[in-house]
């Protein structure tokens, strides 16, 4: 069947406004689809319906600077996961008793979009999962960590955002069908990280003058 995805301009201005999205890869990729969000604008409801309506785990995808700052270590030293998702040791906000309810989830996400937040502010292991995104966002990968972190940044908040996979009622990834359905369910813009590439190819400045100098050739400077 065929399906019509919202424009990158719908979904973004969703992003600002706080809403989920539902981001979907490539058929040929993980052929999956993720609830999507602004992690500076999440709160406990948004934590609650995504790991309600979505089943899959939650994370937060993250610059890598981000990670640094604030000694977000690799879960692994050597990464064999098929697609190189970089996950961190997951973590909970110290205020936190058990780390688990969408409440304290969604404390340690804002916390970790706190640029004022320090390593010692967050307990590891934990129950919140961070994904360090390749610089360059889905240019560079085209994944759902990288999608999350570019709608953030196209929205002109914190790039960082929280994702959650979205499984079916049997427990299996849903399908194409069953992503847009879910989209008319709840009102939600669904989008693909392929047409975001598109987007960004057509929109941005992927080129930038950094400096310029007179090279001597045998015509002169």
């Amino acid at each position: 069947m065929s399906h019509q995805f919202s424009t990158i301009e719908e979904a973004v201005e969703a992003i600002r406004q706080g809403r989920v999205i539902i981001v979907a890869d490539d058929e040929d990729r993980e052929n999956e689809g993720d609830f999507v969000c602004a992690a500076e604008k999440v709160t406990p409801e948004t934590v609650n319906f995504m790991i309600t309506h979505g089943r899959g785990q939650l994370c937060m995808p993250i610059l890598p600077d981000v990670g640094q700052r604030l000694e977000l270590n690799a879960m692994v030293e050597s990464n064999t996961a098929p697609l190189g998702t970089n996950y961190t040791v997951p973590v909970d906000h110290r205020t936190s008793r058990t780390g688990i309810t969408a409440g304290e989830r969604a404390k340690t996400i804002q916390a970790i979009c706190d640029p004022t937040s320090k390593p010692t502010d967050f307990h590891r292991p934990g129950h919140l999962f961070p994904l360090v995104a390749k610089e360059g966002g889905v240019l560079r990968r085209a994944g759902h960590t990288e999608a999350a972190v570019d709608l953030a940044r196209m929205a002109g908040l914190t790039p960082a955002g929280v994702l959650c996979e979205i499984l079916d009622d049997a427990g299996d990834r849903a399908n194409r069908d069953g992503l847009h359905a879910l989209a008319k369910r709840f009102d939600l813009p669904i989008i693909s990280i392929e047409e975001l590439i598109a987007h960004r190819r057509v929109r941005e400045k992927l080129v930038f003058r950094q400096a310029e100098a007179r090279m001597p050739t045998k015509y002169g400077t």
